[in-house]
């Protein structure tokens, strides 16, 4: 058996001047007006999608940071509630003791009227007998 061996050939390539013809210079601005028209649709689709997907992801967003807000302001009331009412507890504490201590000093500048400590009220005839009326017979 004999062994074959495969040559590469050489293949040159010959440059063939082409010739710049106005019917070629029409013809390939023709093609560059073509592949630029379908480019533009194919952006201008791509930037409708685009803006449909950005909506939707910011309407998601928008959602997630409301229910994380929520979230956060109910955390917020929970935590805030017992604080509240020791505020109200100390505020009418403060102000019972405010009024007790200055209510003698407000007497003695004629500002108040001293608090009067009120009695059991007897019942009292409300209506009276009518007046008798006298008359000239005639």
């Amino acid at each position: 058996m004999t062994r074959t061996r495969t040559t590469r050939r050489s293949v040159r390539k010959t440059k063939t001047k082409t010739e710049l013809s106005p019917r070629a210079v029409l013809l390939a601005g023709l093609g560059a007006v073509s592949l630029c028209r379908k480019q533009a649709l194919k952006s201008v689709d791509g930037l409708a999608t685009g803006a449909d997907d950005l909506r939707s992801r910011a309407e998601a967003a928008a959602r997630e940071a409301g229910n994380r807000v929520a979230k956060f302001r109910k955390q917020a009331k929970t935590r805030i509630a017992p604080v509240q009412k020791q505020a109200a507890q100390f505020a009418q504490l403060a102000q019972a003791e405010f009024e007790a201590r200055f209510a003698p000093v407000l007497v003695k500048l004629g500002a108040k009227a001293p608090a009067r400590k009120r009695t059991a009220r007897t019942a009292k005839r409300t209506t009276r007998p009518a007046a008798r009326r006298s008359r000239k017979r005639a």
